[in-house]
């Protein structure tokens, strides 16, 4: 399966990895070498997986993540956890809002750039 989907709304394991992509540049500009290797490692466990869904749940991606790399020490293993987790929440949260809510968003958005 390489696509999760909520109500109607679908997040797909290619949005996914885009936005993992999009992390691991942004540590690239600048992260310390600890949160670029953090951000290498995720890609790398997401590309094996191939999966949004294990992400989901914050337990079910620690224990992924330690399966597909047993040498990684816990605070590096909950680290690639952590932000595969926050992404995939996020893509799905997003992908999930009413359109009352995106409307309300995007009137908050406006009305802050005043």
């Amino acid at each position: 399966m390489s696509e999760v989907t909520g109500k109607e709304h679908v997040v797909s394991f290619a949005e996914f990895l885009h936005e993992l992509q999009k992390e691991w540049r942004f540590h690239q500009q600048g992260g310390t070498s600890y949160r670029q290797k953090t951000a290498v490692l995720s890609l790398e466990v997401a590309r094996k997986v191939r999966e949004v869904a294990p992400f989901l749940e914050r337990n079910v991606a620690k224990q992924t993540v330690s399966r597909l790399l047993p040498g990684l020490d816990h605070h590096r293993v909950e680290d690639v956890a952590k932000m595969l987790h926050v992404i995939a929440k996020e893509l799905y949260m997003n992908a999930n809002l009413s359109d009352e809510v995106k409307a309300y968003v995007q009137h908050k958005k406006r009305n802050n750039k005043n």
